[in-house]
């Protein structure tokens, strides 16, 4: 347990270290490239043949994105203007944490967002009740979803180095139509992030077709997170929940999903939570879990690395509090080798974090690998250099005792 508590209060100091650094990068990133410059993403006008219009979309591209050569997940965000800013934020926030991978995220203004976010033509009685409540311009979704997948993401495939896991966002007549693209074109996007949906629309249409969908399909390799905020109003909370209830009787088979309602959080105000929460819960199979710890191996350790980076793209990496709290288990069974295994990997993971490199050195000191050793140590010289730490000296003593040792 002590050991435990040094190495998570290792951690501690070290991530102050990440987050001074990953601001330094940021502000090197050149975001506008070709397109307009938003502040925090490039806008560009998509000529679409299928909606006969010129479409805006603003594309973030994430920190690091022009220095390296992997690839990347895409975030497809509705309403993209109106969502851009806090869903930028919140990526960066929690790919910095390990919590998800680094994403591309792609804004999709909305020019008539009735048109193209719903699902049917609702002349009258859209609310389900009584009188002439018409919107005679709805039922653009099917022409919208033919957009995203005939133009938009062989588009962003073409363009950028997207890795194949694609998630789709949206809130209000956004969110019904994330729940229509579920049950229309379950092919196109892996993940969703549906908030606050519109599930009243046409008389809760989409719960009726749930009902069929759901019960045809036995196998549902799909992630979805349905939230809403506690304080949302009329039409909304209950017929979300009439939503999930058709989820809970006919559950498919590896379809993970979550539904949540967020504290008192209004309509609009829930936004910011719904996407943090989301986001945390598509990529929450990234944490280790408990039985992989209770039987460890190398073995199966780098090849569950591998299955993460194969999933979610080369940049994927667990919390660095997992890979801690890992290696603090391993000591204290007195799995060396098996901690050096996992600390090789996270200081890849993680290079910023010099502590990880001078603990590796120690390690391997510690199981008679003095060579090893000296080179993490000289590893640790170019990365303080590189990012202006000021430990070199210290370093260079290590270096120089073990090497004296050997002589």
């Amino acid at each position: 347990m002590k050991n435990r508590i040094l190495i998570i209060t290792l951690f501690m100091a070290l991530g102050f270290v990440e987050h001074n650094l990953y601001g330094q990068v940021a502000n090197k990133i050149d975001r506008t490239q070709d397109g307009q410059l938003l502040g925090l993403g490039a806008q560009y006008n998509l000529k679409s043949i299928i909606l006969e219009e010129d479409r805006p979309i603003v594309i973030s591209l994430p920190i690091g994105y022009n220095t390296s050569k992997a690839n990347y997940p895409v975030l497809y965000v509705l309403d993209g203007l109106q969502n851009i800013k806090h869903t930028v934020g919140t990526v960066e926030l929690l790919t910095e944490s390990g919590l998800i991978p680094p994403l591309i995220v792609v804004g999709i203004e909305s020019l008539d967002r009735t048109r193209d976010l719903t699902p049917s033509n609702a002349g009258q009685n859209v609310y389900g009740g009584t009188g002439n409540s018409g919107i005679p311009q709805s039922g653009g979704a099917p022409k919208f979803l033919k957009f995203l997948s005939d133009e938009l993401v062989p588009y962003m495939d073409s363009n950028y180095r997207t890795h194949p896991y694609r998630i789709l966002e949206g809130h209000s007549l956004g969110g019904l139509f994330s729940v229509y693209a579920l049950m229309e074109s379950k092919d196109l996007f892996d993940a969703f992030i549906v908030e606050a949906p519109a599930l009243w629309w046409n008389k809760e249409e989409m719960t009726e077709k749930a009902k069929t969908f759901f019960k045809s399909h036995e196998s549902l390799n799909k992630t979805v997170y349905f939230g809403i905020g506690g304080g949302d109003g009329w039409g909304m909370r209950q017929e979300l929940t009439r939503y999930v209830d058709v989820v809970k009787q006919n559950t498919s088979k590896n379809f993970r999903w979550f539904h949540e309602e967020v504290g008192d959080e209004g309509h609009m105000a829930s936004r910011l939570l719904l996407n943090y929460n989301g986001l945390k819960f598509l990529f929450s199979d990234i944490k280790i879990h408990e039985d992989f710890i209770d039987n460890f191996s190398a073995k199966s350790f780098l090849k569950a690395e591998q299955q993460l980076k194969n999933k979610y793209g080369e940049l994927a990496r667990r919390p660095a509090e997992e890979y801690f709290n890992l290696v603090s288990v391993l000591i204290e069974k007195g799995n060396d080798l098996g901690a050096i295994s996992v600390l090789k990997s996270t200081s890849e993971a993680y290079p910023m974090y010099i502590g990880l490199l001078t603990y590796l050195a120690k390690l391997y000191e510690k199981t008679n690998q003095k060579d090893k050793a000296i080179d993490a140590y000289l590893l640790g010289v170019e990365v303080s250099k590189q990012y202006k730490l000021g430990q070199e000296d210290d370093l260079q003593i290590e270096i120089d005792r073990l090497r004296k040792v050997q002589d």
